[in-house]
């Protein structure tokens, strides 16, 4: 059977070249796939979204050990610095009236 297909964009020469082989029934499944991906409704891209980032925000809270949310130990951090400095410029201050 000859191929009479061709793609129109380059990337999707670029993926048809990679497909175009594989059995029918794999292709049927990818269809299948990217169909139910065109027809997600905006909730429910959302609701992944905001499930995606909930779960990396709890990997880094257990992975530090911490009791408070993602953006606690931030906050915690961030006055963590902002005293550092103001205890070096007090340092800083003390050194240059000597």
């Amino acid at each position: 059977m000859t191929n009479v297909l061709s793609a129109t964009s380059p990337i999707s020469a670029k993926y048809w070249a990679e497909l175009k082989d594989l059995s029918d029934n794999v292709k049927l499944e990818l269809i299948t796939l990217l169909s139910s991906s065109m027809t997600r409704s905006e909730e429910d891209v959302k609701r992944q979204a905001s499930e995606k980032l909930e779960a990396a925000l709890q990997k880094f809270n257990t992975d530090w050990g911490g009791e408070g949310s993602a953006m606690e130990i931030s906050n915690e951090l961030r006055e963590g610095v902002e005293n550092s400095r103001t205890e070096l410029d007090g340092i800083k201050l003390l050194l240059t009236k000597r």
